[in-house]
């Protein structure tokens, strides 16, 4: 919320706002991130319910659980996150849609979306 608040106050194109606010929370639903159910905050629940994610906002969904300060695979990533944030209630939910998003990207290259990363195969 803040990154958004921010961007808004400092009159950024609503694309780059947000951003701010879907980088998280996968499929429509702010329960789908990492690290638990998030706190309550009516606007952002109901942005995320009702946005359209476009295919931009997807891309860097995929890269928010591909990064940390190396790019890794999704499997990494999420045992990174599990590490820091530990396991609560939705975790399940979150790691089952990191990888329809994953397949989803696949699918749409027509190859494995790490075949665009050498360095992963450095990161093993």
């Amino acid at each position: 919320m803040n990154g958004y608040n921010y961007m808004k106050e400092h009159e950024y194109d609503e694309e780059y706002c947000n951003i701010c606010l879907t980088h998280s929370y996968l499929n429509n639903d702010v329960n789908c991130t990492a690290g638990g159910i998030p706190e309550d905050i009516p606007f952002r629940t109901e942005f995320i319910k009702n946005h359209k994610y476009t295919i931009y906002e997807k891309i860097i969904n995929l890269c928010d659980l591909m990064c940390q300060n190396i790019v890794m695979t999704v499997d990494k990533r999420l045992i990174d996150l599990i590490i820091r944030k530990g396991v609560s209630s939705n975790t399940q939910y979150h790691v089952t849609e990191t990888y329809k998003l994953k397949e989803y990207f696949d699918n749409l290259l027509g190859y494995n979306l790490y075949d665009l990363f050498p360095e992963i195969k450095e990161n093993l």
